[in-house]
């Protein structure tokens, strides 16, 4: 809040405004010859209508922190999937969630690819004494297996498949950062060494585009990384653009052609930004805001839509339940359901059913199991209808 101070003669007192504020400084210092009159009808009633002004406002004040109290904590609690009633007028579709599965081995900040038609892979993460592990984990849409392990433990690291290749981008090993590219061919539990980043990058966004990978952001292990750097099996790695920021531990989703760049963390401080970025003309720009700022969130592409899933509102400490629906169309960002509790670092990816959300860290501080379907709007009309 500023503070005003009125000046006294020198300051003001040269100009009008000064001298009249002189001669009423002076005036109230004479003393009333005899007793003190009373004040005029007129008086008492500006006297009252200034008092009842200012209860008014003080009134006002209070009803709006109040307000934005009850905004904050129903944005924060966990609870049903649907949006509470603040949100309705500017909520989108709600969210549907259903647990049709589980992971062998709880873990959060895994690298996620596709596995068949309805299924994923998960591969490495974090377990629940929070130290990377090698172990790959194959979920066919109701039973998980695990076909087979990394060549090393490997957490934070980002993966995209290319001609039916998958490739693992940087992440951090039980030493630190690593700048490998490894490949690991589908049907085949062998694993090469295809490249190498221009550094060591660990908690960058993946996302790719045609027959390329986008290596997005990232730490070195200890700077945030600003970087966008490209990477075929033909072209190898290159930096191609940057973001106006470092970010790490960000999101990352490709749609029609575009890849959208969503929260992360910039020197510990958590990220509203949603940054487009076109592989095409390498062009970047903030494109959106999120309502709150998350890192290490989840998010996948859904009828038109990139659904953001839960995430640290401030690094490490504080989960969100939330679910958020960005437009790319129109760039605004709705609420649209509640996850059934906060969870941070969990794995999404976009399957014809919906999206699978796997694992991720609880409030407790526990590791997940867990993997939901979120189902969002028509699409769950959809499936209800459809049996």
């Amino acid at each position: 809040m500023r503070s005003f101070v009125i000046a006294r003669p020198g300051g003001l007192g040269a100009g009008r405004f000064g001298v009249q504020l002189d001669r009423m400084h002076a005036t109230a210092r004479q003393p009333h010859a005899g007793s003190p009159r009373r004040a005029s009808p007129r008086q008492r009633a500006s006297a009252f209508g200034a008092l009842l002004a200012s209860l008014l406002a003080i009134l006002a004040v209070v009803v709006a922190t109040l307000g934005l109290l009850h905004h904050h904590a129903l944005t924060l609690a966990s609870g049903p999937t649907k949006p509470r009633s603040h949100a309705t007028s500017n909520a989108g579709p709600m969210a549907n969630l259903m647990a049709v599965g589980s992971l062998a081995d709880a873990v959060s900040g895994a690298a996620v690819v596709p596995d068949g038609s309805e299924g994923a892979s998960f591969l490495g993460g974090l377990d629940t004494a929070n130290t990377p592990i090698a172990t790959v984990q194959s979920f066919n849409g109701s039973t998980t297996s695990a076909p087979g392990t990394l060549p090393a433990p490997l957490a934070s690291a980002g993966a995209a498949v290319l001609d039916g290749t998958t490739y693992l981008f940087g992440g951090s090993d039980t030493v630190g950062a690593t700048s490998d590219i490894v490949s690991l061919a589908s049907g085949d539990s062998s694993a090469t060494i295809a490249g190498s980043l221009p550094q060591p990058t660990e908690g960058a966004a993946v996302a790719a585009s045609g027959n390329t990978a986008y290596v997005i952001g990232g730490s070195d292990g200890v700077n945030d990384l600003s970087s966008i750097v490209s990477w075929s099996p033909t072209a190898g790695a290159s930096t191609v653009a940057s973001l106006p920021q470092g970010v790490a531990d960000a999101a990352a989703v490709a749609y029609e052609g575009v890849i959208y760049v969503i929260g992360g963390t910039d020197a510990g401080a958590t990220i509203f930004a949603i940054y487009r970025f076109d592989p095409a003309t390498k062009a970047v720009r903030k494109i959106a805001e999120l309502p709150i700022a998350l890192t290490e969130t989840a998010a996948a592409a859904d009828d038109g839509s990139i659904i953001v899933l839960g995430g640290y509102r401030a690094v490490g400490v504080t989960a969100s339940s939330a679910i958020y629906s960005f437009s790319p169309a129109t760039a605004q960002v709705k609420l649209v359901g509640l996850l059934p509790l906060r969870l941070a670092g969990a794995m999404a990816i976009s399957r014809p059913r919906g999206i699978l959300l796997a694992g991720g860290v609880e409030p407790s501080g526990q590791t997940s199991s867990t993997i939901y379907r979120v189902e969002i709007g028509e699409r769950t009309t959809r499936s209800r209808s459809s049996g």
